[in-house]
């Protein structure tokens, strides 16, 4: 009776993960690639100094995005991923007094690079504050 017991209650914290998750990967597809790429940031560190709408010690996702919205967009998007990976000095004055972000390619790979770079071209350029 004891194991049918200890059966029982391992078995309802399954049932409900299994349920929500169900739900979960049920959402619209834009929003679990926004999450799977929000947990590619977060994973590289990204997150530490950037946010998608507000300002941490570097500039938030929108505010680049803003920046760059009228810029034809292959030139952006290879400006932006040279910037990440060689690091940036005295683009974003307003923040950290200019020092800029490190160079990341040694610690970032080029591909989740490319891949962070086209979600911060992606998002809305107006941040919803």
């Amino acid at each position: 009776m004891k194991h049918a017991f200890i059966l029982v209650l391992c078995a309802i914290p399954a049932f409900f993960l299994s349920a929500c998750d169900s739900q979960v990967s049920g959402g619209s597809e834009k929003a679990q690639v926004e999450n799977a790429l929000f947990n590619l940031a977060r994973m590289n560190g990204c997150i530490d100094c950037h946010r998608i709408n507000a300002t941490v010690i570097g500039p938030s996702w929108s505010a680049i995005a803003e920046r760059y919205k009228d810029a034809p967009r292959e030139a952006a998007r290879a400006l932006l991923i040279d910037s990440v990976k060689k690091g940036s000095v005295g683009k974003w004055t307003t923040w950290k007094g200019g020092d800029g972000m490190p160079p990341l390619e040694k610690r970032v790979s080029s591909e989740h690079i490319e891949q962070l770079v086209d979600y911060i071209l992606s998002l809305d350029p107006t941040p919803n504050f």
